[in-house]
């Protein structure tokens, strides 16, 4: 049998588990926050195309929401701390003034908790549906099942207020958390599911149809993996809360006070990772490497931002009988670049300049 652990010390715990989560979706949020800010400030493409873009506003809004709502759950939970340890220590006790569901602060930090998921969850049913050209009918499943967890959720924080004292594990309730968890659970790994499918559809296509290269930097494989392993931190812990809530262990309230910051860290983790990832693949195009089998520009050649990235097979010129890979970066014409001829940018073992007659 596994040895229960003791309430006052799952408080401690679960506090202290939140604050220093907390810390970490602060460092991701303001990190995230200045990249989308300053991707509407300089006047690259991609930021031209966010501007005024709907899809864009609604993910900086959603999210700066749950900065603040994640940031009034953590001082909430201070205050109940020092309620339950300080100031009722002698009167209530730490154990049962946790166990009372009924209390105001105690609904608060439960709805807060709600919110913050359900917010959650529209983000991600949302992305899905962007990725999927707007289709409807991609999210018909995902959000009907965010339409039940809130009816579950409703109606646990309803039964909050009439269960007696200390029977959080009591057959009704546990009845509906475990709803809210599985709902939750089954939507995220649909959403994060469909996404992915998407995405590497979408890299097997391009890369069939000969549209963009084989390179690494060109493919989206890495976009797939940074939404997966993002998304599997909140279903790896989604899982560990349902373990713990069916086995009545008392581990589950540091596991759910975990919850709140680890759905910022995802979405923020996101977007850092996607810029970490733009800026090595523009860094990594910006000045390619010289070698006999690649054309590549003069390295004294302003970078600008890159359009695209072509690949074209070249007839053998060996005796070998091996193909030789031509691949070369097409940049903006600027007043810069106008200036360079053709023999800047021909490859010293083909001998072949960048011209129409040769592409």
């Amino acid at each position: 049998m596994v040895s229960q652990l003791p309430l006052d010390v799952a408080g401690v715990l679960s506090i202290w588990l939140e604050v220093l989560l907390y810390g970490i979706y602060c460092s991701l949020f303001f990190e995230s926050l200045y990249i989308m800010i300053k991707k509407r400030i300089t006047r690259t493409r991609p930021a031209k195309a966010c501007r005024f873009s709907f899809d864009c506003l609604v993910f900086f809004t959603v999210s700066i929401f749950m900065f603040v709502l994640a940031t009034i759950h953590v001082g909430l939970n201070l205050y109940r701390l020092l309620r339950g340890y300080v100031w009722l220590r002698d009167t209530v006790g730490p154990e049962n003034y946790f166990l009372d569901l009924g209390r105001w602060d105690n609904i608060l930090h439960d709805l807060i908790n709600a919110l913050i998921t359900w917010c959650a969850d529209f983000l991600v049913i949302y992305r899905c549906f962007i990725v999927w050209n707007n289709s409807f009918y991609i999210i018909v499943i995902p959000t009907i099942l965010l339409c039940m967890s809130i009816v579950a959720n409703s109606v646990a924080l309803h039964l909050f207020t009439k269960v007696p004292l200390g029977t959080i594990f009591s057959p009704t309730l546990v009845h509906w958390m475990n709803t809210i968890y599985a709902l939750a659970f089954v939507q995220n790994t649909i959403t994060t599911g469909l996404i992915a499918y998407k995405i590497w559809d979408q890299d097997r296509r391009s890369t069939s149809m000969g549209v963009r290269s084989r390179g690494r930097e060109s493919s989206l494989v890495p976009i797939i993996r940074i939404i997966v392993e993002s998304a599997s931190i909140y279903l790896v812990e989604l899982l560990i809360l349902i373990v713990l809530y069916s086995m009545g262990h008392n581990g589950q309230f540091v596991m759910q006070e975990a919850v709140v910051p680890t759905v910022g860290i995802v979405f923020t983790l996101m977007t850092v990772r996607f810029a970490m990832r733009s800026s090595k693949i523009l860094m990594s195009t910006a000045e390619p490497t010289r070698d006999r089998n690649s054309l590549s520009f003069d390295r004294h050649l302003p970078p600008t931002t890159m359009d695209t990235i072509l690949s074209k097979d070249i007839p053998p010129t060996s005796e070998s009988g091996n193909e030789t890979k031509l691949e070369f970066v097409i940049y903006p014409r600027s007043a810069a670049s106008e200036n360079y001829s053709d023999s800047h940018i021909n490859d010293p073992g083909l001998g072949l300049p960048l011209t129409p007659k040769n592409m």
